[in-house]
């Protein structure tokens, strides 16, 4: 694997974080959760979730509605859960209610005692709600005492934070929606600052609880069933590209099959997603340093298989088995002449990019000769380059001694080529590198690696 540095601290995986965090403190056992939002996957599916440590899962049953003196419990259909069978299964109820209404327990404990007799290994019941009423903890504490087992209570960081009371919610497990991607379940979002601000509060009190980060991506229009990834919307001239304040637009040049649904030219497609590199800083953040009163996290939402808008399933399952969160783009070189050099990158990780301008690239450095010209082929613009001064600043294509190839997007498992770099006469040295923009923000750069010249120089 070409060597590769970040610009900030990088772990290969979470196994490594949770290393960490069990060197810190030896005689805790964090557990790890996923919620299946989707459905329930195949038995491999599980078992590799299992053998990378997750021991817990959380699956839609239902939602109620909380009024005074009544609560209407809605069951959803419940999917087939033998797969899961030998692992903690949690019944995750979606609540909603207004105001002081406390609704009634009992009916509702009386509602779901079958379902929580269907669920394996009675992993109890996830009480989560998208806004907060004054409400909702007294009716969360009630099901607690007529079910006789806790009961989790999963929200949003903000709402905990305006209004957990001092002496918290006796009785009630809470469940802190934390970094991650909250919009995409319609959850108010939160700065990483306030969330950090949360966990730190929750740890100065008594009680112990959950954090859960939403993994989900949000995509408006939503793709259809055959799912689609973000190569879709970057290939070539297949839409502008504008960033946003909460992920990226694309207004496209072409008419688009977005999974299976049709879009036309002009079309707007705004997506917001958690890839690898997002997810791992969001645990570091989580993991680091040790919160004494968290018992585990929750990853809400498993992957979709590729093709997947951020990270895929197949990301997912690289990551936790101790793989790099990010891609690692490997420049390809051939020959059609000892002075026309053919450019390509392959990346073989099931990782992708972030989206950028001019953050993902592939660079070509040389000595002895100038650049006549560059084709792009699949590549999304080009500039020459010189170093000065420890760094690499633009210049014009007869002064320069680096020539630099950009792409919108590394896709996952994917070749990018076509690109090629015409030489005034064959060069005496040439050497590649690449660099990456992540969904955290950071940055990778590929260490420089020599490239044999063409023969016949």
């Amino acid at each position: 694997m070409p060597a590769m540095s970040r610009t900030c601290v990088s772990l290969a995986g979470v196994g490594l974080l949770a290393a960490s965090l069990l060197a810190a403190a030896p005689t805790r056992l964090l557990s790890h959760r996923v919620w299946l939002l989707d459905g329930v996957p195949d038995e491999a599916a599980v078992a590799a979730l299992r053998e990378a440590g997750v021991d817990g899962f959380v699956v839609p049953v239902g939602q109620v509605e909380v009024g005074e003196g009544s609560a209407r419990f809605t069951l959803a259909p419940v999917p087939d859960l033998k797969p899961l069978a030998g692992v903690a299964v949690s019944g995750l109820v979606w609540v909603e209610g207004t105001g002081k209404a406390t609704g009634d327990p009992a009916v509702f404990a009386a509602q779901f005692a079958p379902v929580a007799r269907s669920l394996p290994h009675g992993g109890g019941v996830v009480l989560a709600a998208r806004r907060f009423f004054p409400g909702l903890p007294g009716f969360a504490r009630g099901v607690a005492l007529r079910l006789q087992s806790p009961v989790e209570l999963a929200l949003a960081a903000g709402d905990i934070r305006q209004h957990l009371p001092p002496e918290g919610w006796p009785g009630v497990r809470l469940v802190a929606f934390v970094f991650g991607n909250p919009a995409a379940l319609a959850l108010a979002a939160s700065t990483l600052q306030d969330d950090a601000a949360l966990l730190d509060r929750l740890d100065a009190s008594r009680d112990s609880y959950r954090a859960a980060v939403v993994i989900r991506p949000r995509a408006v229009p939503p793709p259809g069933a055959a799912g689609a990834s973000l190569a879709a919307l970057t290939g070539g001239e297949a839409s502008a590209y504008h960033p946003a304040e909460h992920g990226d637009v694309f207004v496209l040049r072409r008419a688009l099959d977005w999974g299976g649904v049709q879009l036309e030219v002009g079309q707007n497609v705004t997506v917001d997603v958690v890839d690898t590199a997002r997810y791992h800083r969001d645990l570091g953040l989580l993991l680091r340093p040790v919160h004494d009163n968290l018992v585990g996290w929750d990853t809400v939402g498993l992957p979709a298989p590729e093709p997947a808008l951020g990270m895929s399933r197949e990301a997912f399952f690289e990551y936790l088995r101790g793989g790099s969160p990010s891609p690692v783009p490997e420049p390809e070189v051939t020959w059609g002449s000892p002075a026309l050099a053919r450019v390509a990158v392959v990346n073989r990780t099931a990782q992708g990019s972030a989206i950028a301008s001019t953050a993902n690239w592939v660079e070509l450095q040389f000595t002895g000769t100038e650049v006549l010209d560059v084709q792009l082929g699949e590549f999304s613009g080009a500039e020459y380059l010189r170093p000065e001064g420890g760094a690499m600043r633009r210049t014009v294509a007869r002064d320069a001694t680096a020539v630099r190839l950009f792409l919108t997007y590394v896709p996952p498992r994917a070749r990018v080529g076509g690109g090629a770099v015409r030489f005034l006469a064959p060069p005496r040295s040439l050497a590649t590198r690449w660099g990456v923009r992540l969904g955290d923000g950071s940055e990778a750069t590929g260490a420089l690696q020599p490239v044999t010249l063409g023969k016949g120089r």
